[in-house]
C-alpha cells in the first residue's frame, strides 16, 4: 500500500538519483539515463516547488536524517549531544548533490539547456545554504562533524569558508576522544575527505582501532557482518535492544567503497564512465603490509597485489584489455622504482612519467 510518509526522505529518496548515476559512472550505459530521465526531474522539481527558498523544509516525509549518529549510542562516557546534523542542514545538501548529479546527467544525455537549467538551481541552493546556515566565522548550523564532512565532500560550501570546514571537521573528534560519531550518511564522506585533504593515517587510525565505536571493535565482540548500529552490542552493558538492531547491515559497510579507492586503489576516473579508463593509487598506510583484491569492471577483471618487505614496496597489477589506467606507485623518490628488473628511467620514452607527493605516477 502507498505509505506517503515514505516518500521524499532526504538522503533515502536521493538514491532514486544517486544509484542512477553511480551505475552509468561504472557501466558507461546511458539507457537508465535516458528511460528515467523525466522521473528524475520530477523528483526534484516537487522539492522545489514546496521549497521556493530553495532550502528542503517541506515535504520530508520520515526525515531520518543522518541516521544512528554518535547522538544515538548509549555507553557509559560517550557524549550523548553534539553529533547530529539539523533536519534542514542535512536535507538541503541532499538536494543540492541531487539536483548537481541531474545537470550532469543532462549533460551526458546532451540535453544542454537542461543541464544549465539545473546547474543554476544546484547554484541558488548553494547560496542559500551559505546564507542560510554558515555563519562569519565559518560554523555551520549544528556545528557537528557530519555538517563539514558533507558539505565539504558535496561541494556545497563557499571558497572563503574551505580551510575552516576542514579545520572544524578534524575538531570535531576531539569531544570523541578521536572517535567515530558519525551517522549513516556522513561515515564514507568523512573517510573520503581525510584522505582527501591529507589525514590519511588518521582515516587508517579510524579503520583499524578496536576502540569503541568502531569497526573494529564489532569485529572483537565477534561479528562476521557489518552490524546497523555502532552500539548493537557494547560488552559489559549488552544489546543496545531488540528492535531496530540488525547484525547485517550494509549502511556502514559502505566503508568497503573506501577500502577498494584507498588500500587496494582501484579508482574510477568519473571523465571516463564504465572504467575504459581508471586510476591506481594503492596507499601502504596504517598497519598493513599486503594487501590483495580485484574489481570486476564492465570492461575486464583489474587485479592489485601488493606487499611491503622493509624499505621494498612491491606492486602487481592487471590493466584489462583495450582500456588505459594512471599508475600511482609509492615511492620515496623518483629513482628508486624498478619495473621488471629495469629503473623506471629507462622507460621514460615509452611511459610517461611523473613524481609527485610520494608517487611515481
Amino acid at each position: 500500500a502507498y505509505e506517503k510518509h515514505f516518500t521524499s526522505v532526504p538522503g533515502w529518496a536521493d538514491a532514486a538519483i544517486q544509484v542512477p548515476y553511480t551505475l552509468y559512472q561504472n557501466y558507461g550505459n546511458k539507457e537508465i539515463l535516458e528511460d528515467h530521465f523525466e522521473a528524475y526531474e520530477r523528483y526534484i522539481e516537487n522539492i522545489h516547488k514546496n521549497n521556493s527558498d530553495f532550502i528542503w523544509r517541506n515535504g520530508l516525509g520520515n526525515n531520518y536524517g543522518d541516521w544512528l549518529n554518535g547522538n544515538t549510542l548509549k555507553a557509559e562516557g560517550f557524549p550523548t549531544t553534539g553529533a547530529k546534523i539539523p533536519s534542514e542542514v542535512f536535507s538541503t545538501i541532499m538536494f543540492y548533490n541531487s539536483t548537481n548529479n541531474l545537470s550532469k546527467m543532462a549533460r551526458v544525455l546532451g540535453r544542454n539547456k537542461k543541464a544549465d537549467y539545473y546547474a543554476n538551481l544546484a547554484n541558488d541552493i548553494k547560496i542559500a545554504f551559505s546564507k542560510e546556515f554558515v555563519d562569519v566565522n565559518g560554523i555551520i548550523k549544528g556545528d557537528a562533524q557530519s555538517c563539514y564532512a558533507l558539505a565539504l565532500h558535496y561541494d556545497i560550501f563557499p571558497n572563503d569558508m574551505e580551510e575552516n570546514f576542514e579545520k572544524r571537521m578534524i575538531d570535531k573528534f576531539i569531544p570523541y576522544d578521536g572517535r567515530m560519531n558519525t551517522g549513516f550518511h556522513s561515515t564514507l564522506p568523512l573517510m573520503k575527505e581525510l584522505v582527501k585533504r591529507g589525514y590519511t593515517k588518521k582515516a587508517f587510525q579510524l579503520l583499524e582501532t578496536t576502540e569503541f565505536p568502531s569497526w573494529g571493535y564489532s569485529i572483537e565482540q565477534g561479528a562476521t557482518s557489518i552490524w546497523e548500529r555502532w552500539d548493537g552490542y557494547v560488552k559489559g552493558r549488552g544489546l543496545q535492544g531488540a528492535g531496530m538492531n540488525s547484525f547485517n547491515h550494509y549502511a556502514f559497510g559502505a566503508v568497503g567503497e573506501w577500502m577498494y579507492e584507498n588500500i587496494l586503489g582501484i579508482q574510477p576516473d568519473i571523465e571516463s564512465p564504465g572504467f575504459r579508463h581508471f586510476i591506481l593509487k594503492p596507499m601502504p598506510e596504517g598497519t598493513l603490509t599486503w594487501a590483495k583484491g580485484s574489481y570486476h569492471s564492465i570492461c575486464g577483471k583489474i587485479e592489485v597485489a601488493w606487499k611491503k618487505n622493509g624499505n621494498q614496496f612491491e606492486y602487481k597489477f592487471t590493466i584489462p584489455a583495450n582500456t588505459t589506467a594512471t599508475v600511482f606507485m609509492p615511492s620515496k623518490n623518483a629513482e628508486m622504482v624498478w619495473i621488471e628488473g629495469k629503473k623506471i628511467s629507462e622507460y621514460s620514452k615509452a611511459i610517461k612519467i611523473d613524481y609527485r607527493d610520494g608517487y611515481n605516477i
